[in-house]
């Protein structure tokens, strides 16, 4: 139960929505990416070869206070597609309801920090949870297509 309605989606991911003011708060993204470049030696000296893109992640560092934002909706989602290991879309959403489809991720880390616990629920008065994305390919080629989650459905 929250005191506020929440506002200002900022990001969806497989349905669980973390918002600007109320509900789980986003404090932090940091994405991650590789390109792969073997060297091989040759004649005149070293040739680097493209092979392609390597693992993208990205991490996101959320907090909610739930006893008055709320936010333990979106966690449970969260953990939900976690434990399923579902690919679920990431939709990154912006000003004047323009949304940013990122692609289909997997969450392969969840964690959640609780400080001061509440004395009546024991649930604590802070929630800090680290969420870990991993990207999938943009090409389905070897890829289990069957996998895929709905946008906001744990069918």
């Amino acid at each position: 139960m929250s005191v506020f309605n929440p506002v200002g989606a900022l990001i969806s991911i497989g349905g669980a929505v973390l918002y600007t003011v109320g509900g789980l708060n986003p404090q932090r993204l940091a994405a991650s990416s590789e390109a792969r470049f073997p060297a091989h030696p040759t004649a005149s000296g070293i040739f680097y070869q493209k092979t392609g893109l390597g693992e993208r992640s990205l991490s996101i560092e959320a907090r909610t206070y739930p006893h008055v934002m709320g936010g333990l909706d979106a966690y449970a989602i969260l953990t939900a597609h976690h434990e399923r290991q579902s690919v679920v879309p990431l939709i990154r959403l912006r000003s004047n309801f323009q949304g940013l489809v990122s692609g289909l991720c997997v969450i392969s880390t969840l964690e959640a920090d609780e400080e001061k616990l509440h004395p009546f629920d024991g649930v604590g008065r802070q929630i800090d949870v680290t969420i870990g994305l991993l990207m999938m390919p943009t090409n389905f080629s070897g890829f289990d297509v069957s996998s895929i989650s709905s946008f906001g459905g744990l069918l």
